[in-house]
């Protein structure tokens, strides 16, 4: 996706839902913000990271109470890749280190985060379960 589709996606939204209008000004925003401190254009890499970030604040502050951020929430994680589940996970990382001959849990988080499809939260719980 392109930063012209994102502005052109807020914009038609200005018309029809507040909510998802400021959430996409954000995610515009910050893809923005991240581009020009990595001194690159934004693209599909960026976007994603960016709506990571605001996906995490929105739920910190659906934690706080805040009622509007469960469809800001919603928005951003339209611009996430889908994540394994617990099961796909924990195959995921008996593949690692099966590849990689050890439990460097260093190394392993390394290499799922590089995947992008994976929840860290979720993969450290099962690696120190392991």
């Amino acid at each position: 996706m392109t930063l012209i589709e994102l502005k052109k996606m807020m914009m038609k939204a200005k018309k029809e839902d507040k909510i998802r209008a400021n959430a996409l000004m954000m995610l515009v925003d910050t893809a923005q913000k991240i581009a020009k401190e990595k001194g690159i254009e934004v693209d599909d890499k960026v976007i994603m990271e960016a709506a990571k970030k605001l996906s995490k604040m929105a739920k910190e502050s659906i934690e706080a109470g805040m009622e509007d951020a469960k469809k800001e929430l919603a928005v951003y994680e339209e611009f996430l890749p889908k994540t394994l589940n617990e099961e796909e996970t924990k195959k995921i990382i008996k593949d690692i280190i099966n590849e990689i001959g050890s439990k460097n849990i260093g190394e392993i988080m390394k290499r799922l985060k590089s995947r992008g499809d994976v929840d860290l939260a979720l993969a450290n719980r099962i690696l120190k379960e392991i």
